[in-house]
């Protein structure tokens, strides 16, 4: 990955992170280690692993890789996966697969499990589900 596109991607997280404080209240923070070693792009959401992805255009195939990854992720961690992604002059999209307590109906690797839902729509999710 090239430092122009490591750029953009960051700046998405300090954005997505920015966004998250305007909704919900939590201080959401980079992962500045990620590169190195791994792990979600944003922590502080409680119960939530975040990836975050910003591309001119995503390509077919693309979302399933983003969130076979993102699953991966918050396996190690035994969080929610989240995947909040960007494409140039669209909106936010979030992708999820968790629906509620006792309704996790697949296996969060399942691409076909997976909704598209608004940024604002997930903020309403993660106050529903509070801490859980």
């Amino acid at each position: 990955m090239g430092a122009a596109s490591r750029n953009k991607g960051a700046a998405f997280e300090r954005e997505v992170a920015a966004l998250i404080r305007d909704h919900l209240g939590y201080a959401a923070k980079r992962n500045l280690e990620q590169y190195q070693q791994g792990g979600d792009d944003l922590s502080g959401v409680p119960g939530w692993s975040i990836e975050c992805k910003r591309y001119a255009v995503v390509k077919p195939g693309d979302i399933k890789a983003f969130w076979l990854q993102t699953a991966a992720q918050a396996s190690l961690r035994q969080l929610r996966p989240v995947l909040i992604v960007k494409q140039d002059r669209k909106p936010i999209q979030v992708y999820i697969n968790w629906v509620g307590p006792g309704h996790d109906c697949y296996e969060q690797h399942d691409i076909n499990s997976v909704a598209q839902i608004s940024f604002e729509l997930w903020c309403g999710i993660v106050r529903e589900v509070g801490e859980e």
